[in-house]
């Protein structure tokens, strides 16, 4: 690392440009930055982490990519409150190795998301670490009569998610072994995989909608992350039905197994999980189609029992724990 703070700091500023948020006072440069937040609207705050060899490989993603990667990630807690992003901190880690290049292709990346979904990356830092990560903590607001949380479930509700499990997933494993998936198939997972996607549009909308009851984002699994939905809810889900992404089809087809296990574990969809009224659901379910062009899909229904539990072929099993945890051992996320 062949460079000072002060010249990251420097490239940085560039890459990003000027602060697109006029409440923004002061940004990147000083000791904090200084932000007038909404008086009318409720404050949603996130923090994730992204570490090489962890969140991502830097040795076969660019660095463009992880930048896109990390701010969608991200963004995705927002999305599942349904709030609208307005800023940004990020604390970089920088290795040895990398260059003063370098840190301004990651933020490329970091300002192709931000300019695109008018938010403003207003600060952070920057230090020597062994391996290259980044700290983004994200702010957005939302109506409070809007903010869903994930403890808002009602037995009877159907739950759904925005569009097809397991693409992501898909991706990581064609990173392994490239010759899983033909050539357009495994450019599309290698697009879920590096290019996450944010459903700000998609969680904004359904906030609006009184029927909707809960909600919150599949990073971990539909499995896993409908367990938490459950128990912040205090009741059971019950999952009929497994919406399995045309990558995943095609790569359990030529591995032999399940694609719907698959699908039901792969984490980092970044889809939304909403808790629905059942008496509203195809209603709501034709109004998203017609202003999204995507399925909301109905995956189960929200019932008394403890858990998650799959019904398939007329056995119910349970799947609460079927999906990724950052604390077990496991393939690189």
């Amino acid at each position: 690392m062949g460079f000072s703070e002060n010249a990251a700091i420097a490239a940085i500023r560039q890459e990003l440009g000027a602060a697109g948020d006029s409440r923004i006072e002061v940004g990147i440069g000083d000791d904090a930055a200084l932000w007038q937040p909404s008086r009318s609207d409720r404050s949603a705050i996130s923090t994730d982490a992204f570490v090489d060899g962890v969140h991502f490989q830097r040795r076969v993603t660019s660095l463009d990519r992880i930048g896109v990667r990390a701010m969608h990630a991200s963004l995705s807690d927002l999305a599942a409150m349904g709030a609208r992003p307005r800023l940004a901190t990020i604390a970089l880690g920088v290795p040895p190795d990398v260059t003063l290049d370098d840190v301004r292709l990651l933020y490329r990346g970091v300002a192709r998301v931000a300019n695109a979904f008018h938010f403003a990356v207003a600060g952070g830092d920057c230090t020597a670490s062994p391996v290259l990560s980044l700290a983004v903590t994200v702010l957005g607001e939302v109506r409070s009569s809007h903010a869903k949380r994930r403890s808002g479930a009602r037995i009877g509700d159907t739950i759904a998610v925005t569009g097809a499990l397991g693409s992501s997933a898909a991706g990581l494993r064609a990173l392994a072994d490239p010759h899983l998936l033909d050539d357009r198939l495994r450019r599309s997972a290698l697009d879920a995989y590096e290019l996450a996607r944010a459903r700000l549009p998609e969680g904004r909308w359904l906030a609006g909608s009184t029927h909707v009851r809960a909600m919150m984002d599949c990073s971990d699994g539909l499995g896993r992350d409908c367990a938490r939905m459950a128990q912040s809810s205090g009741l059971g889900i019950l999952l009929e039905h497994i919406p399995v992404a045309p990558e995943m089809a095609a790569l359990a087809g030529a591995t032999g197994e399940d694609a719907e296990e698959l699908a039901l574990a792969g984490g980092e969809d970044y889809e939304l999980i909403v808790a629905i009224a059942t008496p509203a659901f195809a209603h709501l379910q034709a109004r998203f189609h017609k202003r999204f062009g995507e399925r909301l899909v109905a995956v189960g229904r929200c019932d008394a029992q403890a858990g998650v539990r799959w019904r398939r072929s007329g056995n119910t099993i349970p799947v609460d724990r079927c999906g990724w945890d950052h604390f077990e051992v496991g393939e690189t996320r």
